[in-house]
């Protein structure tokens, strides 16, 4: 327990009178105590919690840069595997398309070679019409079915008379030359199936070698 305490001026001559002097009671004391304990909580608090801000926004900066990071690194990874994706899937396209055009090309030949040879060489007699010859050789079976329905045309055309139809053994089944005044005509039903076929067995192969560097590269 704090006893009374009496404030003494060291200084003083003792001419002044000890009424003069002010004396703190215990319950001022232990009031300005109080507040300076109270006073000096504050302060602390006050910094600590200043100290405690600056330090969590370098933890929040911290995570923010290791979470930004961290997504750009996963983005990255998710574009590279995207590409992966892309070109795996291109081959499966393309090595489907090669397997389904290998097995229909044959028959869409034997079914529709006539008709192409037929429709093309047709046309080619409109831009024949006015010529003194108009030269048309097709292979035996393609003349046997579609040689009336030219000679049909050129009739119309008012060109029979210069139409020439011949049955040659070394063309194939779609194949078509024609001869006329200033032009000419070179047609193979199954050259152009057979171009497609090799354009898409080298789009397939080089889909096939850049999947297989990507996967060489992924595991290097």
């Amino acid at each position: 327990m704090i006893t009374r305490l009496n404030l003494r001026n060291f200084d003083d001559d003792g001419t002044t009178s000890p009424d003069d002097h002010h004396a703190a009671t215990n319950e001022e004391i232990e009031a300005r105590i109080a507040k300076a304990h109270k006073q000096g909580h504050i302060e602390g608090y006050l910094t600590g919690a200043d100290a405690g801000r600056a330090e969590m926004a370098k933890t929040m900066e911290k995570a923010q840069t290791e979470m930004v990071e961290t997504l750009g690194q996963e983005l990255a990874r998710l574009a590279i595997a995207a590409e992966q994706r892309h070109e795996a899937l291109v081959a499966q396209v393309v090595g489907f398309t090669l397997q389904t055009c290998e097995i229909i090309f044959p028959e869409i030949i034997e079914r529709m070679s006539a008709e192409r040879v037929r429709k093309t060489a047709t046309q080619s007699l409109k831009m024949a019409i006015g010529s003194s010859r108009i030269r048309v050789r097709l292979s035996p079976a393609t003349l046997a079915e579609i040689g009336p329905d030219l000679r049909m045309q050129a009739a119309q055309h008012h060109c029979d008379h210069a139409l020439e139809l011949q049955a040659d053994p070394e063309l194939h089944a779609g194949d078509a030359r024609m001869e006329w005044d200033h032009g000419n005509l070179d047609y193979g039903f199954q050259k152009i199936c057979d171009r497609l076929l090799v354009e898409l067995r080298d789009t397939h192969q080089r889909a096939i070698n850049a999947q297989k560097e990507k996967d060489g590269h992924g595991q290097a």
